[in-house]
């Protein structure tokens, strides 16, 4: 039985990371919706977040607090912003949820979720440039500008690289930490 002096044991960070996640998910699911009703396209809102939610959940209910779970949490995060910026016919405002999506990747403190979500924001802003430039009915920008493209990947770039770093100082602390915890444990219980 515990002791009810004793402190509770901290949230772990992937948990919360996890939870942050999944409140950015739901709050992008209402956001596509309005933006839909906004911008007349109702049935690309509903449709795909109705599709996204699918996926969330079978990631977070199937990836039992693994790596495999933030890729997938990511992923659909990253596909939630694209949607925005489709809906909202490439409002440049809209593409805001990009730094906000990496910003938030940080919380798992593993440099590849950053690279993962960076690289599919690259691969989304290019494919949907070059083929709103087609004529496809795609929008990255409100008209095709490879250029403007590029130096938005650039400030991707510098983002995504200051938080690789940062992750792996604060993934290498936290592992100090939790190594110097369970070292005074072991010394309290001898």
């Amino acid at each position: 039985m515990q002791n009810s002096t004793q402190a509770p044991a901290p949230l772990d960070l992937d948990v919360l990371g996890d939870r942050l996640l999944l409140a950015a998910i739901g709050i992008s699911a209402v956001t596509a919706v309005f933006l839909g009703l906004q911008f007349v396209d109702s049935g690309m809102a509903f449709g795909t977040t109705l599709g996204l939610l699918v996926i969330a959940a079978l990631g977070y209910a199937g990836a039992d607090n693994s790596p495999a779970r933030r890729f997938v949490l990511s992923f659909v995060l990253v596909c939630f912003v694209a949607l925005h910026i489709q809906l909202a016919r490439g409002l440049v405002e809209l593409h805001f949820g990009v730094f906000v999506v990496l910003a938030f990747l940080l919380v798992y403190r593993d440099w590849r979720v950053i690279v993962f979500g960076a690289a599919l924001f690259a691969v989304h802003h290019v494919v949907f440039d070059r083929l709103q430039a087609a004529g496809m009915g795609l929008y990255c920008l409100t008209e095709p500008d490879f250029g403007r493209i590029v130096a938005h990947a650039a400030y991707v770039v510098i983002q995504a690289g200051v938080e690789v770093v940062l992750a792996v100082f604060m993934s290498r602390a936290a592992r100090e930490g939790k190594e110097l915890k369970e070292l005074i444990a072991s010394v309290n219980r001898e």
